[in-house]
């Protein structure tokens, strides 16, 4: 990173510091529940200045309250766990005392207390069971989505993975970085103890990090509070702290290659062989194997504990792979050490401290593994990072809360070739299915074959909530400071497209293989990579009142602004500003506690970041010169141009440019539900939801004048027909998206369940940002239609049942209609894709010359429906040695039935073409853990 950055970086959060302390805030995402109820006499009028106090093992010290003239009374920083204690004495009252409360993150458990007038018979204290007490029936938030504790998670058939939780809720796609409610996957965000640890380029999770180290995991699809400022779905874990107890817990995962199905399929073959079933090509063996171990006690009773984890991935992948006709075995190594330390100190019985660090590394070697690539032009990803968290609160009294969260994140990529020979000239043979030679990389997007990245997030939230009589408010600062350096490559800063063989423009009896090179150019105009670097400072400030109007309703209001300043390297590019109002309430219909009317409105305005910052800078300037057959010799393309038939040059300085003034992308949500509790513990809820995702960002192309079909290019507007590209966020770049969930949550006798039916319509123009749309303007109606990730039935479930003896057994099933596509080729003369028909439509013959302007030919195009089960049983093996600690063993199968279907098709037609309509991705088989852990 250049020294400018961050002088410039830490001028500006300095600033912004300076300007946050004398302001009231809130933190980014919560780090705690909130138990709360209603105090009554046995006549049921509520009781003022009744003292409570609440007790458990997440907490160092006891905490205590009283109640309102109302007789409402609340416990808003309570660690999330099982096993809290509610105790109360009042004079002239029976004692009594409430256990086996359950507080989630994020969420409100409501308890209420009826006091019994003290006689002789019921002198002593009362010890009343409450686990009946069901926190899903939240009433004092319209937020949707679900809490779900360590224990779920583990009685859940998943991967350990962090980031795959949010999959299991309504509302929320497939994959690790998740779209939800007609979203961009990109919008999602990850907090880690309240800190926002978001990717700073792409919305995904910025260090994975030890599963078993986390406490709760909340997933929020809609309805958010003001301090959230998110367009997509949000997830927030909160992450074990140790206790007075010592604590322990390791792990072993065994996944041999033996417990893994082989794909009826050839697995990374090419296109020709690679996606048939029953096809007689050898199949890849997979083995994964981790050791996990995580410990946690005090380091001083009642003052300071800690809790540290680690864990070492390790997978190989044996792929057999046939190249010309000879077969070897290439070994796909993937390794991933993860690592964390948590230390929480309570000075004081108002003063809590938390510091957190979390490291991982991830190294894969072969990452191509493929038939297209030589051994020699393998590629290797090397990527890694860490986190830092720091947390204090402090009570100023009982209703004022002050609250800090601060923390930094850095992550680091390489990819690029295996052997990190940047000289090696990469070839790739159009006569032999585009296979690869010299060097090769596993870039996507990019121009070169090898790039490095370095990304940091610093984070800066201090915090206040406040309580006056029936109104709990919060208002506030979050203050970041988002930045990425990226070095962007070719090996041997040129690439080769042969014919037939491998050309070496020296050697003039390989002049028969020789068709294009394109050699790649830095700003100064000299072969060589390109470096870039860019930054987002961003501030949003934001204030919120919960009012309790009386038992039954709850009504919430709140504002946020938000600015977003983008720089590309020292360059300024734009302000972002946008306002973002919310307004939710519940309604108790039944007065009970078990049926709760829900609705809210509001708005969430994006403030930039990395990637799109990045997308400013230039990309690698790229002069592609066909070969001159008479003269033996590639045509002389100087990089200043101008393109001619022979020379074609693209990216450079000129480009690209930023418009000048932006309303950002933002989403307004409206959204009505219904929750019920049905049984004890278990709640089923109905939520209806529309957004409208506004002024998304795209690229436009301003320079080129297309002929009336939009298939070539007439003229430049500046004299030449090289691409120029205006980055903006228009009106007419939209998304929208109108669903209904029906869903059902929680535990009854043995069962827990988390089930889902989803039914959603994706619409718009954009697919993801820079997605082609504005490209060819004479395309853009083609453009409008489902999205790519129109989903239009789902139905997920996440069931377990645990049985009295120490077995249980867990159930995943998901079942998802398939998504549009839309039918496409390139074009003859090299200037793009071509599309004639909307998008989710197109020509279902795969042969021939289609009319495509024939309406009775055009029909909807989606990719094959999905259904998968996984499944998994756990037993406590120490109930037969009567150990007072768990021994358990876990058989984990992903993929139960063995479904190798297809998922998604090849969509893009040519003249003579043999793959459309052909598989292009199918599910990975099979797959078996078995899992041994030992915990107290």
């Amino acid at each position: 990173m250049t020294t400018s950055i961050l002088l410039r970086g830490r001028a500006l959060l300095l600033a912004l510091l300076a300007l946050a302390v004398p302001m009231t805030a809130l933190a980014a995402g919560e780090n705690y529940g909130r138990v709360s109820g209603y105090v009554y006499d046995p006549t049921g009028t509520p009781l003022a200045e009744v003292p409570l106090t609440i007790s458990g093992p997440a907490l160092q010290q006891p905490i205590a309250r009283t109640s309102g003239e109302d007789g409402r009374f609340e416990f808003g920083q309570v660690p999330p766990g099982e096993g809290y204690v509610l105790e109360v004495q009042v004079e002239g009252f029976a004692p009594i005392k409430k256990k086996g409360i359950i507080v989630r993150l994020g969420q409100n458990t409501p308890v209420d207390v009826k006091l019994e007038v003290l006689t002789e018979t019921n002198a002593v204290a009362t010890y009343e069971i409450v686990e009946k007490v069901n926190p899903i029936i939240n009433p004092d938030s319209a937020q949707t989505g679900a809490v779900m504790t360590a224990e779920k998670a583990a009685a859940t058939p998943v991967f350990n993975q962090v980031q795959t939780m949010p999959q299991l809720v309504a509302g929320v796609g497939p994959g690790n970085a998740p779209s939800s409610r007609g979203g961009l996957s990109r919008y999602g965000k990850f907090y880690v103890d309240g800190m926002d640890t978001t990717d700073v380029s792409d919305g995904s999770i910025t260090a994975p990090m030890n599963f078993y180290a986390v406490e709760n995991f909340e997933i929020i699809t809609g309805g958010l509070d003001a301090q959230y400022n998110a367009l997509g779905m949000v997830e927030n874990v909160v992450t074990k702290s140790g206790s007075n107890k010592f604590t322990y817990d390791v792990s072993l995962i065994l996944s041999p290659a033996f417990s893994n199905a082989k794909a009826t399929y050839g697995s990374d073959q090419s296109i020709i062989t690679g996606n048939y079933l029953q096809n007689d090509a050898p199949q890849a063996e997979t083995s994964f194997y981790a050791p996990l171990v995580a410990v946690g006690g005090p380091i001083i009773k009642d003052r300071l504990w800690f809790y540290a984890s680690g864990q070492w991935n390790i997978s190989n992948q044996e792929t057999p792979l046939t190249i010309n006709g000879v077969q070897e075995n290439r070994p796909k190594n993937t390794q991933t050490r993860l690592g964390r330390l948590k230390l929480t100190w309570q000075p004081t019985d108002k003063d809590r401290v938390s510091f957190a660090v979390n490291v991982d590394q991830n190294v894969i070697s072969n990452n191509r593994s493929s038939s297209t690539v030589a051994l020699d032009a393998e590629s290797r990803i090397d990527r890694g990072g860490a986190f830092f968290i720091a947390n204090y609160d402090h009570n100023f009294t009982e209703n004022v809360l002050f609250q800090l969260q601060t923390g930094a994140t850095y992550k680091k990529a390489y990819m690029g070739p295996q052997n990190d020979d940047l000289d090696a000239a990469s070839h790739a043979d159009r006569d032999n299915n585009f296979f690869t030679t010299g060097s090769s990389g596993s870039l996507t997007g990019l121009a070169g074959n090898y790039s490095t990245e370095n990304k940091w997030r610093l984070q800066f939230d201090p915090t206040v909530l406040f309580k006056v009589g029936s109104h709990q408010m919060k208002g506030g600062v979050q203050l970041g400071y988002l930045m990425g350096e990226q070095q962007v490559g070719t090996s041997g800063n040129v690439r080769y497209d042969d014919r037939g063989g491998v050309c070496n423009p020296e050697d003039p009896s390989t002049f028969a293989f020789c068709n294009r090179r394109t050699t790649f150019y830095n700003l100064d105009g000299q072969p060589g990579p390109l470096t870039t670097s860019a930054s987002v400072a961003q501030l949003g400030a934001f204030f919120q009142d919960r009012w309790t109007v009386n038992r039954q309703l709850t009504v919430v209001a709140g504002l946020r602004a938000d600015v977003g300043r983008m720089y590309a390297g020292d360059t300024f590019i734009t302000n972002l500003v946008g306002i973002g109002p919310r307004l939710s309430a519940t309604y108790d219909i039944t007065n009970d506690r078990k049926t709760l009317l829900k609705a809210h409105y509001g708005r969430s305005n994006e403030m930039g970041d990395v990637f799109i910052a990045q997308h400013a800078n230039p990309e690698m300037l790229q002069v592609r010169s066909d070969f001159n057959r008479t003269e033996g010799a590639f045509h002389e393309c100087p990089p200043e141009g101008p393109s001619t038939s022979v020379c074609n040059i693209s990216g450079g300085a000129r480009g690209r440019y930023f418009d000048k003034g932006h309303t950002p992308p933002s989403v307004d949500e409206i959204s009505l539900g219904l929750h019920r509790e049905v049984a004890e513990g278990m709640v089923v809820g109905v939520d209806g939801t529309y957004r409208r995702y506004n002024n998304l960002w795209i690229d436009e192309e301003v320079n080129r004048v297309w002929d009336l079909t939009g298939t070539n290019i007439v003229r430049g507007l500046d004299g030449d027909t090289h691409a120029i590209i205006k980055i903006h966020n228009p009106d007419d770049a939209w998304r929208d998206y109108k669903g209904v969930d029906l869903w059902l949550q929680g535990k009854y006798g043995g069962w827990d369940v988390l089930a889902s039916y989803t039914l959603g319509y994706n619409n718009g123009t954009v697919g993801e940002y820079f997605d082609g749309y504005g490209q060819n303007p004479r395309m853009k109606y083609l453009f409008g239609g489902p999205t790519p990730d129109d989903i239009r039935h789902t139905v997920k479930g996440a069931l377990g049942y645990a049985t009295t003896f120490g077995l249980d057994f867990g159930l995943r099933f998901r079942y998802l209609t398939g998504t549009p596509l839309w039918m496409n080729q390139n074009l003859s003369n090299g200037n793009g894709t071509f599309y004639r028909s909307p998008r989710g439509t197109g020509h279902t013959l795969r042969s021939g010359t289609p009319n495509f302007n024939d309406p009775s030919a055009i029909s909807e195009l989606r990719n094959p429906d999905q259904f998968i089960i996984d499944a998994q049983a756990r037993y406590d093996i120490g109930r037969l040695f009567n150990m007072a600690n768990k021994l358990e063993l876990t058989l984990l199968v992903v993929n139960a039935l063995n479904n190798t279907d297809t998922t998604a098709l090849y969509d893009r037609w040519n003249t003579g073409t043999t793959t459309y309509g052909l598989s292009r991705f199918r599910n990975r088989p099979m797959q078996a853990e078995l899992l041994l852990r030992f915990r107290n």
